[in-house]
């Protein structure tokens, strides 16, 4: 992948990453349970913010280690921590699309906060996803054409 699109999938992440943080902590949901409820917001509100929370760690891991402290950045560990953010937006998003789907009773501003919370960390694990997809791909692919290229003629 060339390096505008590497910077551009890695700008959607940070965006929505910063969309479900707004969105989950300050904008509407934990702060409403926090302020205005005797209860403490469900888990998978909770686990939405630390999904989000990581993705901006692992965003930050991924484009500045290669920069600056290359010998920490390997292929493997991008490939693990962009499947690891893949991993706990699916299951973050699909906790707090059932526990809104569940509730009996899911008016205002704080159930549309919670919908559309759901929806950005959806479309945040498609951007996880495709990137893995692509990291994968350009591992699998540059490694056989490497192997190709250090093969002797006619042995390849």
């Amino acid at each position: 992948m060339s390096r505008v699109g590497s910077v551009s999938l890695r700008a959607l992440q940070g965006i929505l990453a910063a969309a479900n943080l707004g969105l989950s902590a300050t904008a509407a949901v934990i702060n409403w349970y926090r302020t205005l409820t005797s209860q403490s917001a469900d888990g998978s509100v909770s686990f939405l913010l630390a999904a989000s929370v990581m993705s901006i760690l692992s965003i930050l891991y991924l484009e500045l280690a290669p920069r600056f402290v290359s010998r920490l950045a390997h292929p493997y560990a991008a490939l693990a921590v962009q499947g690891l953010n893949t991993a706990l937006y699916f299951a973050a998003f699909i906790a707090l699309a059932v526990y809104v789907g569940n509730l009996t009773f899911c008016e205002g501003s704080v159930c549309r906060a919670s919908r559309a919370d759901a929806v950005v960390a959806a479309g945040a694990f498609c951007a996880w996803i495709a990137s893995t997809i692509l990291t994968a791909k350009h591992m699998i692919v540059g490694g056989a054409a490497a192997r190709h290229k250090a093969a002797p003629m006619g042995k390849a």
